[in-house]
């Protein structure tokens, strides 16, 4: 059994502060990381208890390699679209996840960009990138069995993905705000998470997008989009507001998200 573990930071117990444009000091960055690697390191160990033959891990946030499980793997400078294709993986799995943009009552919640992106939807529903990543995997008919992250986070996971094993980290209140579990009681807790999830792979959901597949992307700020428009095929609906629209998910993927990766170094850096 090949696994791909979809990792994020915002979702981690804990890491609160940060994001829309305000930047951590290294101190409290680090010690995010530190709490991030925990995490991770739960759900592959539960992979392993699980039976998991081979666990190779996507990086969002940086990694620390040394400390990374002994049975994981790093796909390192390897976007969504084309770790998808590394192995016939038969599960995808996503730990530290946050909830989508456009919610007051998530930690952090943003899609792809806290600073750039106001709104974001796959065909006209509001969506993250528990949606964008995970359809991904849907298309290949690979299936989302389990997700830790804010209380938020989970529930969006239950929308796309019915039957998925999850495990809320933290209680969301607010974008900065959450009650937090500590690593004693997460870690575990994650651990048999999985196990669990594994358990139930039967009843897991693929996420899958309808065909075709209509992207839109609503932007702070009307030059984004004006970067954004220069990709072949995309609609101005507004002056901040995008479309582009693809036969197959993987597609409207590349002409969506993959765009918006170059755009955005631009305006988030």
């Amino acid at each position: 059994m090949k696994v791909f573990i979809v990792t994020d930071l915002e979702g981690i117990s804990g890491c609160t502060a940060g994001g829309y444009g305000f930047k951590l000091n290294p101190e409290t960055s680090a010690r995010y990381h530190r709490l991030m690697m925990g995490e991770i390191n739960a759900v592959v160990e539960g992979c392993v208890q699980a039976g998991a033959e081979e666990i190779i891990v996507g990086e969002a946030h940086p990694i620390d390699l040394e400390n990374l499980h002994p049975e994981a793997k790093l796909a390192r400078g390897i976007p969504w679209h084309e770790s998808v294709k590394l192995r016939d993986f038969d599960a995808v799995l996503f730990v530290g996840q946050h909830a989508r943009t456009d919610l007051f009552d998530a930690v952090r919640s943003h899609t792809g960009s806290s600073k750039s992106i106001v709104g974001f939807w796959i065909n006209e529903k509001p969506a993250g990138e528990i949606a964008y990543i995970g359809g991904l995997f849907g298309e290949k008919d690979i299936p989302t069995i389990f997700l830790s992250g804010d209380s938020a986070a989970c529930r969006e996971a239950e929308e796309w993905a019915p039957g998925i094993t999850t495990v809320a980290v933290e209680e969301a209140h607010n974008v900065w705000g959450a009650v937090c579990l500590p690593p004693a009681k997460v870690l575990p807790v994650l651990t048999a998470g999985v196990v669990k999830a594994f358990k139930n792979i039967n009843d897991a959901s693929r996420i899958i997008h309808e065909l075709p597949v209509t992207v839109k992307i609503e932007f702070t700020y009307p030059q984004i989009a004006d970067a954004f428009c220069i990709s072949p095929g995309t609609k101005r609906l507004n002056a901040r507001t995008v479309t582009y629209t693809a036969d197959s998910y993987f597609d409207a993927y590349l002409g969506s998200v993959a765009v918006l990766g170059n755009v955005l170094v631009k305006y988030d850096s």
